[in-house]
């Protein structure tokens, strides 16, 4: 069964990356999400999806430049919508207690690091999130992904336990896709749509991986790669593929 992966929450809806598009997601008939981990300067971890804090907050500048302190004051939701002004960025204890609370299994995207600071901050990023995916409920399922094998490396000499996944950006699954899976010990092949092939998911799936494909808002097309045997589809529309749970009748 394909499963449905909440894309940085329900992020049709409200803003990404924040408790506005995390907490809706419970109302849901649905077991996965996706987020992203990112580093300040000053080595703390960060949910946010750019290099850079200009797209959704109302600060500028690349997250690995900026100290805590200085953007945890950040307006994460006004890009959005007025209504989500009290918006705020989420860190990783944010993270690990809301999957604490929700038992909802996570795929956690680790972003590359920017900057001249950029290979020491990855090692710092990598020391500081091993023990926090550590800490989370064994029955929780998770998956660690990246578009950047360093990252992956990196990650995986601290922590072989864990499931990888390595990210490959559109048009760029090319014929040595599995030398850098092989590398990264990963379980998992993520693909954006337009490589999701039935060529491709075959051969991908006939080497003993999994794949899932990224991001997919249109339902004829989520419809079409579980025909084809996709193991998960990353989308914003989570809600509108699953059902809205019924909530129980009081006695």
């Amino acid at each position: 069964m394909t499963k449905i992966i909440a894309h940085r929450g329900l992020s049709a809806i409200a803003p990404e990356n924040t408790f506005y598009s995390f907490n809706p997601m419970v109302d849901y008939d649905l077991d996965w999400f996706e987020t992203d981990v990112s580093i300040t300067a000053d080595g703390e971890l960060v949910l946010l999806h750019d290099d850079r804090l200009d797209r959704t907050t109302d600060h500028n500048g690349e997250i690995s430049a900026q100290l805590f302190d200085d953007i945890i004051d950040a307006d994460a939701g006004s890009w959005f919508g007025p209504e989500f002004a009290q918006a705020s960025l989420l860190t990783m204890d944010d993270l690990t207690q809301f999957v604490s609370q929700t038992g909802m299994n996570l795929n956690l995207e680790l972003k590359g690091i920017t900057g001249p600071n950029c290979s020491a901050l990855a090692d710092q990023l990598v020391a500081k999130l091993v023990p926090y995916l550590r800490n989370i409920n064994s029955q929780v399922n998770l998956i660690i992904s990246s578009f950047s094998p360093i990252m992956l490396l990196k990650l995986h000499a601290a922590a072989p336990e864990l499931a990888y996944a390595v990210l490959y950006d559109e048009h760029q699954f090319l014929d040595d896709w599995q030398l850098i899976a092989d590398a990264c010990d990963a379980q998992y092949i993520h693909l954006d749509q337009v490589d999701a092939t039935p060529e491709n998911i075959n051969a991908i799936h006939a080497r003993g991986f999994q794949v899932n494909v990224y991001t997919v808002n249109d339902i004829e097309t989520v419809n079409y790669l579980t025909t084809l045997g996709v193991d998960g589809v990353f989308t914003d529309v989570a809600h509108q593929l699953v059902a809205r749970k019924v909530p129980a009748m009081a006695m």
